[in-house]
């Protein structure tokens, strides 16, 4: 299952008003090295009067022994005898009177903040405990920030408006305070909808809440391709459930919630192990997801309760079974397999955008296996059938014409325009345009589409600079694409294009990135295509005081080998070998790995490694036996 921010449209920000540091004597003890020595036998003398319910000698004591001269540390012991003979007032005044002398303590300003949350005074709590944030006592600024929000009758606040980086600090205080792990699902949240996915794994917790708590994080920890921990986190998320299940209380209430997130660990679990080559495990892990499912639309069916199947059967879960399904058949060359699992997929979900793509993909496909070759002619004249052609004729095929009109009757009832560009596609790969019938349809599938100037929908804009690129049209492909960029992104037209750029990089679709990097290398802009390719393919992150640098969750195989290539170029062959290295190991594409290992061989031949050569080409070979290019040079080395 492709993670995206899909995933996370079920997750939402848990604004909940904690009062988890709400009591100021939880925080603070008398110091065992107070300067004034009689004070400490004093205050044990006013603990003795408490004992004993002598209340009045105890107040009479500690208002004779307070004194402004006094540490806070000792005039905070006096403060939480105070508040334990109920006397708030004085308790106040003393607080008060340290913090004028002592206006940065954070213990003083903590037990103020809490003194006035509880009073209600939000507007002053906010402003005293603001220098508490991302300290042991953020969680009073937290919850002051977030209470003057909410009670503020007359502010009307969006979803968006508590997903800025600045609520991050405020949500981890708020975790630190309370020790409930929605709130890191909140920080998590507001970096994964900018697509920070390394951010969002920085607040990763030590222990699971729940199985939605486990099933959440197993979400951060796929999307940072760190595909085993998923898999096992996933394994939790389903003993987590199975215990939940088994002592829930309101079963009935929750059942179909907790049957669903069943569903959904379960599919999540079967792509893991598909991105961990265990595709046996995965088809096996999704085969028990469609009898789960039968079973309990089976149960729906006998009882007459609708919501048990219409609870579990979500078509968002089921289409994506089915389609994996068919990926995983194709990946095995099950033709006939994949066919029929498309084929229920767009019958069953027709306006399931990635089933109707894979369902054009495959159309296409199956169309351009051909067997005519003269001999194959003459024996079909004959009526005589080989083996080979046997098996070609019982190839199920799909007409791309029916593929194109699914697609078509899919717009027809949502606008979606990815699909909308993918019918684009499948219409170019068979109309045999002219250049100049090409050109034209790109600029008016631009034009029907306008959002602005020089503003269209991302979909519509790349599909527009790689049809320019596919023309050779480079220099009309790149002025485009930095109009739409900077009309995108509100870029100021009196500074530099890439400045502008790095401004926004954050905001900026990788796609886009990858683009503007390409555009600056063909420009023989290599620092500067360096340092963006840089930020798609490595992420960077500080571990025991020490720079830490890792692939990239973001890091695509082209950019990877692009960046390898500007290293190569600019004799930095160390860097080139290692990214080349990770790029074969990453790759799911054989020639993609073959291509890799070719130009790892290169490499060692100019460094005069002539043995690492030609093991590195002899791999190359062996994984694509048609890169002429890698066999030529293992010829030449060898001889």
């Amino acid at each position: 299952m492709k993670s995206s921010l899909k995933h996370y449209g079920s997750c939402k920000i848990f604004l909940m008003i904690v009062a988890a540091v709400m009591f100021c004597g939880c925080f603070f003890s008398c110091s065992k090295n107070i300067t004034v020595s009689s004070l400490t036998g004093t205050l044990d003398e006013v603990d003795r009067y408490i004992i004993q319910g002598q209340s009045e000698a105890a107040l009479k004591l500690l208002v004779k022994t307070d004194k402004k001269s006094l540490p806070p540390v000792a005039r905070l012991g006096i403060y939480r005898r105070y508040v334990k003979l109920g006397e708030t007032a004085r308790a106040e005044k003393l607080i008060k009177s340290c913090l004028k002398k002592n206006p940065n303590d954070k213990q003083l300003l903590a037990v103020y903040s809490s003194i006035l949350l509880k009073k209600k005074n939000i507007k002053e709590a906010l402003s005293v405990s603001k220098k508490l944030s991302g300290t042991e006592y953020g969680s009073l600024y937290a919850e002051a920030l977030l209470r003057s929000r909410l009670e503020n009758a007359d502010a009307v606040y969006s979803f968006d408006d508590f997903c800025s980086d600045d609520y991050v600090q405020v949500y981890f205080d708020a975790y630190s305070g309370s020790k409930d792990n929605r709130w890191l699902r909140n920080c998590a949240v507001v970096n994964l909808i900018k697509g920070k996915t390394e951010q969002a794994f920085a607040v990763y917790p030590k222990t699971f809440q729940d199985s939605t708590d486990a099933y959440f994080w197993s979400l951060v920890t796929y999307d940072n391709k760190k595909f085993v921990d998923a898999a096992e986190n996933l394994k939790t998320a389903m003993t987590l459930l199975d215990r939940e299940l088994a002592d829930e209380y309101d079963l009935k209430r929750n059942i179909h919630i907790k049957r669903n997130l069943n569903l959904k660990i379960r599919a999540l679990l079967a792509d893991s192990y598909i991105n961990l080559s265990e595709e046996k495990l995965a088809e096996k892990e999704r085969n028990s997801l469609l009898e789960y499912i039968t079973t309990f639309e089976d149960e729906a069916l006998n009882s007459g309760d609708i919501n048990i199947a219409g609870g579990i059967s979500s078509d968002d879960v089921l289409s994506i079974i089915y389609l994996n399904s068919a990926v995983w058949a194709l990946s095995r060359d099950d033709l006939k397999g994949a066919y029929n699992l498309l084929s229920f997929c767009v019958q069953h979900w027709p306006d399931f955008v990635p089933g109707l793509i894979a369902y054009g993909n495959y159309a296409y496909n199956s169309n351009q296996l051909k067997l005519d070759d003269p001999m194959t002619q003459e024996l079909r004249k004959l009526g005589i059938r080989s083996m080979d052609m046997e098996a070609y004729d019982e190839l199920p095929k799909i007409p791309v014409e029916d593929a194109i009109a699914r697609m078509e009757d899919s717009l027809g009832r949502f606008k979606n325009f990815e699909l909308y560009v993918a019918k684009l596609d499948l219409e170019d790969k068979i109309q045999n345009y002219s250049d100049k019938a090409y050109y034209g349809k790109i600029y008016n599938t631009i034009e029907r589409n306008t959002l602005g100037t020089n503003l269209y929908p991302p979909e519509i804009a790349r599909y527009a600079v790689h049809g320019l690129l596919m023309l050779d049209r480079k220099e009309e492909a790149e002025s485009l694409f930095n109009l739409y960029i900077s009309s995108r992104y509100q870029f100021d037209d009196q500074k530099n294009f890439y400045d502008e750029l790095f401004i926004h990089i954050h905001e900026i679709q990788k796609w886009e990135v990858e683009y503007a990097a390409w555009f600056a290398a063909e420009a023989g802009k290599a620092k500067l295509a360096c340092q963006l390719y840089e930020f798609v393919v490595f992420n960077e992150y500080i571990k025991d005081s020490k720079k830490v640098r890792e692939i990239s969750p973001r890091a695509s195989i082209p950019a990877m080998m692009n960046l390898s290539m500007i290293y190569s170029s600019t004799k930095q062959k160390s860097e080139a070998l290692a990214l080349y290295g990770k790029t074969a190991s990453l790759s799911q594409n054989l020639r993609e790995k073959s291509e890799a290992l070719y130009r790892i061989g290169i490499l060692y031949n100019e460094m005069d490694k002539v043995e690492d050569a030609i093991k590195s080409l002899k791999y190359s070979v062996y994984l694509n036996p048609d890169h002429s290019r890698a066999r030529l040079l293992l010829a030449k080395l060898k001889g």
